[in-house]
């Protein structure tokens, strides 16, 4: 329960400190509009100017709703559609419509790659150096079991995007998933 307070606090101290950068831009300009003599007024006007035309440069920071953007990769009926977050609508003729797919990029979910070298840890777990220079380790709560590879077999892994950051890797002509975790 407190870390949902701290997160409540962080929240809207953020919300704040957006608004007060556009707070301070009119402020200053207020201050400016303030000064009797002409030559000092415009000199305050012209050093505020440059202050303002960035602010107005920014995008509108979008209006804070219980609603989460659709992320890069998600489709249409992703898991935030599942629990009704899904792109907040800023037309009110959008609204009720169903959200539009997202073109673009994807994301790489993985990749595949051949062992170059096979190790294991003092603990038993597997250490994997791969040809693309990358090194992986099975994590320590993983009670998954690999085989060493015979002599002269070429192990080919496919490593794949799991839940809650977490990745996945399974061998080629071999059954099983084993959890891992990069180190290098």
């Amino acid at each position: 329960m407190r870390f949902y307070w701290i997160f409540l606090g962080l929240a809207a101290l953020c919300g704040t400190a957006l608004a007060d950068a556009d707070r301070d831009v009119l402020k200053e300009v207020a201050k400016c509009a303030e000064i009797a003599g002409a030559a000092d007024r415009l000199k305050c006007f012209d050093a505020a100017v440059p202050h303002a035309q960035s602010a107005l440069a920014q995008p509108e920071a979008p209006a804070q709703t219980a609603q989460t953007t659709q992320t890069e990769g998600e489709s249409e009926g992703g898991m935030l559609a599942w629990f009704g977050l899904d792109r907040p609508v800023t037309k009110t003729e959008d609204f009720g419509k169903p959200p539009e797919k997202i073109e673009g990029p994807k994301g790489i979910n993985g990749i595949t790659a051949v062992v170059s070298e096979f190790a294991r840890t003092p603990t038993g777990k597997v250490l994997l150096i791969l040809d693309n220079g990358q090194i992986w380790r099975q994590i320590d709560g993983d009670v998954g079991i690999m085989q060493d590879p015979s002599k002269g077999e070429q192990l080919k892994v496919t490593i794949e995007k799991g839940f809650f950051g977490s990745f996945d890797m399974t061998v080629e002509g071999r059954n099983g998933l084993i959890k891992v975790r990069r180190v290098k």
